[in-house]
């Protein structure tokens, strides 16, 4: 856990919960949260960065499956729960899931959080430092929540297509392309979130949100077989470059 001695111009730092939702039934990729991933499980490198961040009050993984329960474990995770089946199936949202872990820690520690952080584990490139920054900025804004973005895309009208009526034509036509405004994505690996914020709209995400930019090497989301074959080049890749430096 954190010892939540990040810097900040408040008097005190924040209570900040994280989140590692890893349900055990994956229709199109099987038990991707515990496949081996570079040498480690895929859940293990975001339980990992979430034990080296220093602005995690507390942080857990909320699983249905026992299997991943025991893998969290035997990489140091809490697990303070078994999830709830009702909060396992397709449809259930992360919303949810982290309404319940905010809901049984507040209860067991006591204490009220400020911020909880969603860290899904399916993003495994993760450094530490995006928690923590992720965590500083929005406790120093009077915006309610902070997002992990990839970007700037500069090229979005000539690239972005449409098929309509079977023809391929610009999804937003414009007169100068080159005078497009550039755009962003999410890339899933990180929200944070005001908990007071997440009570009130039962939501994880505001209108206006502070945004944490990501490069393309640690934005990949891992859905895919082509996404875990991508994931493991770009890890074997920052290993070579970490023994080179």
């Amino acid at each position: 856990m954190g010892n939540n001695d990040i810097s900040n111009n408040s008097v005190k730092p924040p209570k900040v919960l994280g989140v590692i939702p890893a349900r055990g039934s994956s229709k199109r990729f099987p038990n991707k949260n515990i496949r081996m991933l570079a040498g480690k499980p895929l859940i293990a490198w975001t339980i990992e960065a979430a034990q080296k961040a220093k602005g995690l009050t507390d942080y857990l993984v909320s699983s249905d499956a026992l299997l991943i329960i025991d893998v969290a474990r035997n990489y140091g995770a809490p697990v303070p729960f078994t999830r709830p089946s009702e909060l396992a199936t397709d449809t259930v949202r992360n919303i949810e899931v982290v309404a319940h872990a905010l809901k049984f820690m507040e209860a067991k520690k006591q204490i009220v959080y400020d911020i909880i952080i969603l860290l899904q584990p399916t993003s495994p490139i993760r450094n530490p430092v995006h928690i923590d920054e992720a965590v500083n900025r929005l406790w120093q804004s009077d915006l309610d929540s902070v997002v992990s973005i990839k970007g700037p895309y500069k090229k979005r009208d000539p690239i972005l297509k449409a098929i309509r009526n079977g023809v391929l034509e610009d999804y937003c036509p414009v007169d100068d392309p080159a005078n497009a405004e550039p755009f962003y994505l999410y890339n899933a690996a990180l929200y944070g979130v005001k908990r007071n914020y997440f009570i009130k709209h039962n939501k994880l995400i505001s209108p206006r949100q502070i945004p944490l930019m990501m490069d393309p090497i640690y934005s990949v989301d891992v859905d895919t077989e082509a996404d875990f074959l991508m994931a493991e080049t770009y890890m074997n890749f920052l290993a070579k470059t970490r023994q080179q430096q």
